[in-house]
């Protein structure tokens, strides 16, 4: 079947994608005029309390959408309230409140293993919590290390909600939130390379810094690396799409579609995500050998290359026009060790294995904070010329887990991750389309991680929390997605 068919009986991807629209727009505007943002964000956090005590389903919806599209969550903000902040108090509330008097009937309750490994991972964050207070580091750094990891409140609301029939309407939230976000990225891109003169080209950069929305780096020639941590979810859609061209290589839109998402995430110029994407692309290709006996290598070096040259040719479009300014783009980042994120995370890990040899078992804390020496520009400068550096965030994402947690930390996400393999595994036969794209994505996340921590923030952990519940043991099936 087609996820991102082109039209069907009560298509919503045009509203959601009007919605994002409004959104981007709506942020550009509290950003603009502080005195007017926390009007806004009152606007729609009533809009969106509505909506929550309307349909239970937005419950799910709501938060989902914001995590596709919202990277950071502070696309819209003011003093200490955000975005993601006050989305998750009003879908927390609102949840207590209906089953208030219902919470022996938890979908969760029955799903035992599942309970049993989120009753401990919340166990071991609360741990965390009170071992980093007690080593005597400062409790806004606690906190602040540990509030991501609250996200995880979610999953027994998300398992609750969760309807089978309910797919469709989360793959057109993602389908419009990650057309929003390729595109946007390829007009930044075009806009900073072309440095148009009616723009106020240092308010754009500022907008995207201060809601925190992405990165955007120069390089030589007019080149600009366009990052943003919602681009992860385009992984998720890019597999989506590929599993759907193996089957009908015809389909055109389906063909443009994953072109610019790989467009977009070329220009993220994330070697993290590259080697993520990779390793899933290996998972499909294994996992279609096993289960179907077909050679089909070639055919996907045909489409890959199919689409590769095309993302090339929308790339070299936004970076060329109207203004010709180079062909040759892709030599713009080296893989040299020197470079500065790399040669972060080289200097970072032998203080951080020392760390955390100190305390391999339960770790040290959240808001542990580590000293090492950097390389980096920003850090290693006039002022700090032997570049030394003390911060409790971390690249190397399973270490950091590590050192805040440490061994019970990790083996708790181990468990949970193969109980998603196992389930989602249980349903291939089913559903291969679907569990090769959960899969594969599954899989780049693990891979990302290792460099560029995703599971210690919202956007990992709302993967992990929605493959969870597709494949939940008593997730609601009133209808086929199909």
């Amino acid at each position: 079947m087609s996820y991102f068919a082109k039209q069907r009986q009560n298509n919503l991807f045009f509203i959601y994608l009007g919605i994002f629209l409004l959104l981007e727009f709506l942020s550009w505007l509290a950003w603009g005029s502080p005195n007017i943002s926390w009007i806004i964000l009152v606007i729609i956090s009533v809009f969106i309390l509505f909506l929550l005590v309307k349909d239970s389903k937005y419950l799910l919806y709501i938060p989902l959408a914001e995590i596709f599209w919202g990277s950071l969550g502070h696309s819209f903000e003011y003093n200490i309230f955000n975005t993601r902040l006050v989305l998750f108090s009003l879908v927390v509330l609102v949840f207590l409140i209906k089953n208030i008097r219902h919470f022996n009937k938890l979908k969760i309750l029955k799903d035992k293993t599942l309970f049993f490994t989120y009753v401990f991972l919340l166990f071991l964050i609360l741990l965390g919590i009170i071992n980093g207070y007690y080593n005597q580091e400062d409790f806004r750094k606690v906190f602040l290390d540990a509030n991501a990891y609250l996200y995880i409140i979610y999953l027994p609301i998300w398992y609750q909600v969760y309807d089978s029939q309910q797919l469709k309407d989360i793959f057109d939230i993602l389908k419009a939130a990650i057309l929003l976000v390729a595109v946007k990225t390829l007009i930044l891109f075009n806009i900073f390379a072309q440095d148009y003169s009616f723009l106020n080209i240092d308010s754009i950069y500022r907008w995207i810094r201060d809601t925190r929305t992405g990165e955007i780096t120069a390089f030589k020639d007019s080149f600009f690396r366009i990052f943003m941590q919602s681009q992860f979810y385009l992984i998720l859609a890019w597999f989506l799409l590929f599993t759907k061209q193996l089957k009908d290589f015809k389909n055109k839109h389906n063909f443009l579609l994953i072109s610019f998402i790989s467009a977009a995430l070329l220009v993220s110029l994330s070697r993290s995500f590259f080697l993520g994407v990779a390793m899933g692309l290996l998972f499909v290709l294994v996992n279609i050998f096993i289960y179907q006996k077909r050679y089909i290598f070639l055919y996907v070096f045909l489409n890959l290359v199919a689409i590769g040259l095309a993302s090339i040719l929308i790339i070299q479009i936004f970076y060329n026009l109207p203004t010709y300014k180079n062909f040759n783009i892709f030599t713009q980042r080296s893989i040299d060790s020197s470079e500065a994120a790399a040669s972060t995370r080289t200097q970072l890990w032998g203080p951080m294995w020392q760390t955390i040899a100190q305390r391999p078992i339960v770790g040290h804390g959240f808001g542990k904070e580590i000293s090492y020496q950097s390389s980096d520009p920003r850090i290693k400068n006039i002022n700090n010329p032997d570049g030394w550096h003390i911060s409790y965030a971390f690249e190397w994402g399973w270490m950091d887990q590590l050192v805040k947690g440490g061994g019970l930390l990790l083996l708790i996400f181990i468990v949970w991750i193969i109980q998603i393999y196992q389930r989602l595994y249980a349903k291939f036969s089913e559903d291969p389309i679907l569990s090769l794209t959960l899969g594969a994505t599954l899989t780049s996340l693990l891979i990302i991680h290792i460099f560029t921590p995703y599971i210690n923030h919202p956007i990992g952990l709302s993967l992990l929390m929605l493959i969870t519940i597709i494949f939940g043991l008593y997730a609601k099936k009133t209808n086929s997605y199909h």
